[in-house]
């Protein structure tokens, strides 16, 4: 009887973790499943699916230099306006770097797209179910800040040049005057695009302007001359440029035409978009 109550007792142990082990992977499950929202004109999010119906948005009307979009737990905002989880806001200067807890999570169009955090409790006068909601989200807002993308762009502009991940606006004098060389690699990571004056570069090879470089990690940083210009699904898109004189051995005619490309060189590569 002893062996046959150890049994039992072995048996109902097993079923017990069997069914514990299926209520961790329903949830990790839930947890895994997200859905895509247009946050605002020019960016998306992956929300987790515990997020549904549990939060609100708050948008500043315009979307320009500091403005944002906020993301709150849904009860404690009810309750007291509080329950901020975090914000997306938009900045064409470093500025943001003064705040006390941001993070850069996306950088096109000439904007950065800065996560910013509340540094104080956002809980303060809510309800028990209030503050668990809160904490159930805020334990995913790290994800949602990595999954931030730019929204698709409904048509295309005059005088943008397009690759296949993205785009440049260039000035109508560039018009015929440029050449652009595809660097080897691939579309993620170690390679790039060359643009370079077209006279200067048809006389000697020379007349390199600026390139974007793709790039996974920080080894960019190493480079002479350059300025982080995009970042967006998990690439950052930085634009190189010369170090030394570009159209020495040129008539005076590309000399000239490679000097007044490079006058707006910055303005082109900031113009930088999916």
């Amino acid at each position: 009887m002893k062996i046959i109550g150890k049994i039992m007792a072995a048996v109902l142990a097993l079923s017990l973790m069997a069914g514990y082990g299926s209520i961790h992977t329903k949830q990790a499950a839930l947890a895994a499943k997200t859905f895509k929202i247009k946050a605002d004109v020019d960016f998306t999010l992956k929300l987790p699916e515990s997020w549904r119906n549990n939060y609100v948005i708050k948008r500043s009307k315009s979307k320009k230099q500091g403005s944002y979009v906020a993301f709150f737990s849904k009860k404690c905002y009810q309750q007291t306006t509080d329950g901020w989880l975090f914000s997306i806001m938009r900045y064409k200067d470093d500025s943001y770097m003064d705040m006390p807890q941001y993070e850069l999570a996306g950088k096109w169009n000439g904007f950065n797209y800065v996560a910013v955090f509340p540094t104080d409790i956002q809980t303060f006068g809510a309800t028990k179910a209030a503050k668990k909601q809160y904490l159930k989200l805020s334990g995913g807002v790290d994800n949602v800040i990595v999954s931030i993308r730019p929204a698709e762009r409904r048509k295309e502009e005059k005088g943008v040049c397009r690759f296949s991940d993205f785009s440049l606006k260039l000035p109508e004098s560039w018009k015929n005057n440029y050449i652009v060389e595809m660097g080897k690699g691939n579309e993620k990571e170690n390679s790039y695009v060359a643009f370079c004056a077209k006279e200067c570069y048809n006389q000697t090879k020379l007349g390199w302007l600026f390139s974007i470089g793709r790039f996974t990690d920080e080894s960019y940083q190493e480079l002479p001359d350059y300025e982080l210009v995009g970042m967006w699904n998990g690439v950052s898109y930085v634009a190189i440029f010369p170090t030394d004189v570009q159209f020495d051995g040129v008539t005076e005619e590309a000399a000239a035409q490679y000097q007044k490309l490079d006058k707006s060189v910055k303005k082109v590569v900031r113009s930088i978009a999916p």
